[in-house]
């Protein structure tokens, strides 16, 4: 065999032994880590209120003493914003572990026409955590909406009428002061890490 024939079928062997060499598995990429913001302190803002919950019990702010609560304000036929904060609470449950159970979410509606007490309680049967749907008249709920700096406008012009409300959620610490304002768009993974300091923070001496 001359030379240059040799050194093709060199060539066309290495090719097809590439062609047929397994490919390295791509390597696992290691999620960055959240960078957890430190609570703060909104005194000029929150506080206690009674209102009603989704059994027709009288609910005050103040039996919660020595608990974590998460609270916002919404209404059980809002298409979006509401479930997803819902669901997303689930998951900080989750997230939370054994904590989970220093932490109550409260769910505050804007819209008691349509949300009664029956209708409150069948909404949030529909979610994987146990939340305090909370109601009262008109008069009451604002009063609320008012402590804790939030807004919301009803569209009552339709019969299926949309209800513009604030979509911040509220973090209350065991003492029932507003320690940390989460917005829509921050995932569970950052409002667990956020909740853990409020629990660590009371274990210390």
């Amino acid at each position: 065999m001359r030379a240059i024939d040799a050194l093709v079928c060199c060539a066309v062997f290495a090719l097809l032994a590439a062609c047929g060499a397994q490919p390295e598995a791509p390597k696992a990429e290691t999620p960055a880590p959240v960078e957890v913001p430190a609570l703060q302190d909104f005194g000029g803002i929150g506080g206690d209120f009674a209102l009603v919950d989704q059994h027709g019990a009288s609910f005050e702010l103040q039996s919660l003493r020595g608990q974590a609560a998460m609270l916002f304000f919404g209404y059980t036929y809002c298409p979006d914003i509401c479930p997803v904060t819902l669901s997303k609470m689930g998951r900080v449950y989750q997230l939370l572990g054994e904590d989970q159970q220093e932490l109550t979410t409260l769910f505050v509606t804007v819209d008691p026409k349509r949300d009664t007490q029956e209708k409150l309680a069948e909404y949030l049967s529909y979610f994987a955590l146990d939340a305090i749907g909370l109601r009262g008249d008109k008069e009451e709920i604002d009063q609320v909406v008012r402590q804790y700096g939030a807004h919301y406008s009803l569209g009552e012009e339709q019969e299926a009428y949309l209800v513009d409300h604030s979509t911040y959620t509220y973090l209350i610490d065991q003492q029932g002061k507003v320690r940390f304002l989460f917005r829509q768009s921050d995932g569970p993974e950052l409002m667990a890490a956020v909740t853990e300091q409020l629990f660590a923070e009371d274990e210390k001496p």
